[in-house]
């Protein structure tokens, strides 16, 4: 019947049948089943008519007011959803609304004007005592906010009086405030929820608001929920009562960062944020009326002051955003920068980071401003500046030199900040975007002013302070004028260098030039065509400047701006300028060092412009390292750094001039020489010297040199290693067939540089070390020769030394030592005749230098070569001279007799050999004696079962050896044995019987 004549009830329910029957199924409990789905007649009825699209058209207020009635009642029973539902579906009159409310709570409950303060209904502000007929009208009221929660959030926008219920949400509201926390919270938050909207509420007289009971809620209720929805009405109330807001706004704005801000909850920060956005215009406009104009920026300070304050409470990743809201809403122009100097203050470990990212997420131009107000506001002191951010009014003088003022700390961390923000990528990359701006140039113009000013004033500042504050303060300042100089556009910042180079202040000068070498560096973001202005200021501080360090930078910036430069012409004045007697003037290091490297670049850039000048600048360059008659002030460090400045500066003219320099070729080749080998501060960039004038000088030309280079060389030891590697490196550039045309002086060179060991000295290893590179430096240009041609090279080479003293044989035999060791096999052609200078030197007892040398060339000739070029006398005649008695104690003559055992295919050879060897056994010296049994030892493992043919030979001298008087000689010979057997792998007691 219910779901078959919905329509029927709803045209009907006027009818005293109609409406008995809807009140006898709110009453009844009885179960239906409709759908498949089992309920109570009341809920289905409810539901029924709820769906119904006529209910909204066919109710009308009379109707409306006896449903709602019924429906409130009906709540008491059964809190089903369907009626609210049915309510919703045709929404009642605010004015219906209330006369439920004065049905509940009677009809004198919500009368009169004001809504502070006890009225004389009992049933609102009785006792605290709850009874029955108390907790039923709640239950009614609760379901009636909840109805009425639903319908203002429907009807926003829709013309209706919503005005009407205001007194009674405040007279409810008051009525909660006064209940205990476990009953009242879900009755306060349904009232806070139901309050009116905002546009109504601004249409409200004061006295109808009572914004001290919504702060009473915000204080007392425990719920985070409550308290947001408290502040959201307290937001709607400053519209109607700013002066009210006006006198509580640090309370309201404390609990805001103390509590709801510390909330990581989106929907805290966006009811934040949102209560900001109206109470902050609430507080400027009660501040507009007459004589309330000076609370406006002590207000507006405070309200700073406490989120500041607030700040490290708050959510890290929130923070930036709710303070660009908070500055918006307080006016950007007067409390950004306020706000960053606060929040550096709060925050000592990263509050700068705070401020950049703050900077970072406003407006470029309000950027600046706040920048150029924090300049230029920190410069001075005054009560109201310390006031404002809470340092002490008064300077105590007599403890400033030792302990700094806390508002010249603050000063300096406002420069820190300032120079932070400049400096950080994102602010510049921002600034970048919108330089070409007329007013960010203005702006970035006043900063730089401003800077200059500040630079100015703390460096005359009469005020008492450490010292180490005050050159903070300057050094902070300058780094302020250098980043706001590095954010201008090319074009103003070409205009502005200009005039800044010539500045009187020496630190805005140093900045300036700063600047001007990182906008020179490559890639350089100015245009190369507009840079020739720049040329004549620098030039002028860099031979005018008092400053080292500045005088150091222009001519560092001249020399990158020559690199630049796309007309070499406008480089001539600093060449001219820029010359040997300038550079005679300089006296300190790091100047002279720039100057010289900058002339360097200089002549090279101009090109054939600057042929006339490199001669005479290399000669001046050449006589002060010759002269090394550096300051006796300047430390090693300082020495070293102005030699590599000139021997760069000389590599560079090399390699662009050097068909101009070839007087002065020979110098210059002997100078790299002796530093290369001399001065480790300098060796690294000597040897890029001597490298580019071996790739840069023609090789006939350094041939015909160099026995002029090698006189001059030979006095220092470590010189000639230097020139030997130069001249193999300047002949590798030759091609084999021109390389054999110019044999004959480069053996005539070698010639003389290998008599180096005949030379008087007494430092042995000194001598070997300089030999061993002049053989290297020669085999590196000869073996790149065929073996034909390579051939009478070498035994050219050879025959000059065989007949001769005792050091030209030695180094012949170096020398046969690393050709043996490079060719290997290849070196059969001088075998015979090295085994025959070993046997004739070896005749006579020579010194243990030689005799080393001989048989180490030996040695390695025997490792890739067998002994079959020589007969048998000569054959005789080699292991005779090796087995002389004086021979016989040399270190080397071991290792000799094993690789002349090994290299002897002939078994005539090797049995006279053998028994040679056996012979010695009976040396009267115990050292000789174990030396031929490691001999021995050495031939069993190399000839294996080859050596028994020998075995009967060997054993009547084992034997005597087995009952030597020295215990290890024994010892050793039983080794031998016992070798022999697990060579042989056989027993050998039978050849002992």
């Amino acid at each position: 019947m219910i779901t078959q004549f919905t329509e029927v009830l709803i045209d009907n329910l006027a009818s005293d049948s109609v409406w008995t029957f809807f009140s006898s199924c709110l009453s009844t409990k009885m179960i239906v089943t409709c759908s498949g789905l089992t309920k109570q007649v009341s809920h289905l009825l409810l539901s029924s008519l709820a769906s119904s699209p006529l209910l909204a058209e066919k109710v009308k207020d009379k109707q409306q007011a006896k449903l709602l009635s019924s429906l409130v009642k009906f709540c008491l029973s059964d809190t089903t959803l369907e009626a609210r539902n049915l309510v919703l579906a045709s929404p009642p009159s605010p004015s219906l609304l209330l006369d439920q409310f004065k049905n509940i709570w009677g009809q004198e409950a919500f009368s009169g004007g004001r809504v502070v303060g006890r009225g004389k209904f009992s049933l609102l502000y009785g006792s605290k005592d709850t009874s029955e007929e108390d907790v039923e009208r709640w239950v009614q009221t609760c379901w009636l906010l909840e109805v009425t929660e639903k319908l203002v959030g429907q009807q926003k926008g829709k013309e209706e009086d919503w005005l009407l219920l205001a007194r009674p949400m405040f007279v409810l509201l008051r009525k909660v405030a006064d209940m205990e926390v476990e009953k009242g919270s879900y009755k306060l938050s349904l009232l806070l929820l139901s309050f009116v909207p905002d546009s109504k509420l601004r249409q409200l007289e004061t006295g109808q608001l009572d914004p001290e009971l919504v702060v009473h809620c915000i204080r007392t209720s425990p719920s985070p929920d409550t308290r947001q929805t408290a502040l959201q009405v307290l937001a709607r109330c400053a519209v109607s009562n700013p002066d009210f807001i006006l006198q509580n706004s640090i309370t309201i704005f404390t609990f805001m960062g103390s509590h709801l801000l510390k909330v990581d909850s989106k929907h805290s920060f966006q009811v934040a944020c949102q209560a900001l956005e109206v109470i902050v215009p609430a507080i400027k406009t009660a501040c507009q009326a007459p004589g309330k104009a000076h609370q406006l920026q002590a207000t507006c300070l405070g309200v700073l002051t406490t989120f500041v304050d607030a700040s490290l409470d708050i959510p890290a990743h929130r923070l930036t955003e709710f303070l660009v809201r908070l500055i918006n809403c307080l006016g950007d122009s007067e409390h950004l920068w306020i706000a960053a100097l606060l929040l550096v203050r709060k925050d000592k470990a990263g509050g700068e980071r705070r401020v950049v990212e703050l900077f970072s997420q406003l407006e470029v131009e309000r950027g600046l401003e706040a920048l150029l107000r924090l300049l230029v506001n920190t410069r001075s002191d005054g009560p109201h500046l310390r006031k404002m951010f809470g340092v002490r009014l008064e300077r105590r003088e007599e403890e400033a030199v030792e302990k700094p003022d806390e508002w010249d700390v603050l000063r300096l961390r406002a420069l820190q900040v300032v120079t932070q923000v400049l400096s950080a990528t994102s602010f510049k990359r921002r600034v970048g975007q919108v330089v070409e701006e007329d007013e960010v140039g203005q702006m970035l113009n006043l900063l730089i002013e401003a800077a200059i000013l500040t630079i100015q004033e703390y460096g005359t500042i009469s005020v008492p302070m450490p010292a180490k504050l005050k050159k903070n303060l300057v050094n902070q300042s300058e780094r302020v004028l250098e980043y706001s100089l590095s954010l201008l556009p090319p074009s103003l910042f070409l205009q502005l260098t200009s005039s800044l180079l010539s500045s009187t202040t020496p630190s805005v000068r140093q900045r300036a030039l700063e600047v001007v070498s990182s906008k020179l560096a490559p890639p350089s973001p100015l245009p190369i065509p507009s840079l020739s202005p720049l040329v004549s200021p620098l030039i002028t501080l860099a031979l005018t400047e008092d400053q080292p360090h500045t005088q150091q930078l222009a001519l560092l910036a001249v020399r990158q701006l020559a690199k630049l430069l796309p007309d070499p012409q406008q480089l001539l004045q600093a060449a001219e300028a820029f010359s040997c007697s300038f550079l005679s003037q300089l006296n300190n290091p790091k100047v002279l060092g720039a100057a010289v490297l900058s002339c360097g670049d200089i002549l090279t850039c101009l090109g054939p412009l600057a042929v006339g000048r490199v001669p005479g600048l290399v000669a001046w360059l050449c006589t002060r390292l010759e002269k090394e008659e550096e300051s006796n002030e300047w430390t090693e460090k300082e020495v070293a750094v102005v030699h590599n400045s000139f021997l760069y500066c000389l590599q560079r003219l090399v390699e662009a001039f050097v068909g101009f320099l070839h007087p002065l070729l020979p110098r210059l080749v002997a100078l790299s020489c002796k530093l290369t080998g001399s001065s480790p501060s300098t060796i690294g960039r000597s040897k890029m010297l001597l490298t580019c004038l071996a790739t840069t000088i023609p090789p006939h030309t350094t041939l015909s040199l160099s026995t002029q280079l090698l006189e001059s060389v030979w006095s220092e030891a470590s010189s000639v290693p230097a020139f030997v590697n130069f001249v193999a490196d300047n002949c590798r550039r030759l091609e084999r067939g021109q390389l054999s045309s110019v044999s004959k002086q480069v053996v005539d060179l070698f010639t003389r540089a290998l008599g180096y060991r005949s030379r008087p000295t007494t430092d042995t290893e000194t001598v070997d070390q300089v030999e061993d590179s002049i053989i290297s430096a020669f085999l590196s240009i000869a073996l790149r020769l065929s073996l034909e041609d390579f051939i009478p090279v070498y035994q050219r080479l050879i025959s000059l030394h065989l007949v001769g003293t005792d050091a030209q044989l030695t180094t012949m035999f170096n020398l046969t030592n690393k050709v043996g060791s490079k060719l290997k096999s290849l070196f059969s052609f001088g075998v015979e005749s090295c085994l025959l200078a070993v046997t004739n030197v070896l005749k006579d007892e020579r010194p243990a230098g030689l005799v080393s040398a001989c048989l180490n060339s030996l040695t390695t000739v025997l490792t890739y070569n067998k002994v079959e070029v020589i007969t048998l006398v000569q054959y005789e005649q080699l292991v005779t001279t090796m087995l002389s008695t004086w021979l016989l104690s040399s270190t080397s003559l071991s290792s000799s007799l094993v690789q002349l055992a090994t290299s002897t295919p002939d078994d005539t050879n090797w049995k006279y050999l053998h028994y040679q060897l056996l012979l010695v056994l009976r040396d009267s010296r115990a050292s000789v004696r174990l030396m031929v049994l490691s001999v021995l030892t050495k031939c069993v493992t190399d000839r294996t079962d080859t050596y028994l043919p020998v075995l009967p030979d060997a054993v009547p001298f084992l034997q005597e050896i087995l009952e030597d008087d020295d215990q290890t000689v024994e010892a050793a010979c039983r080794d031998f044995i016992q070798h022999m057997e697990t060579t042989f792998g056989q027993n050998i007691e039978s050849y002992f019987v």
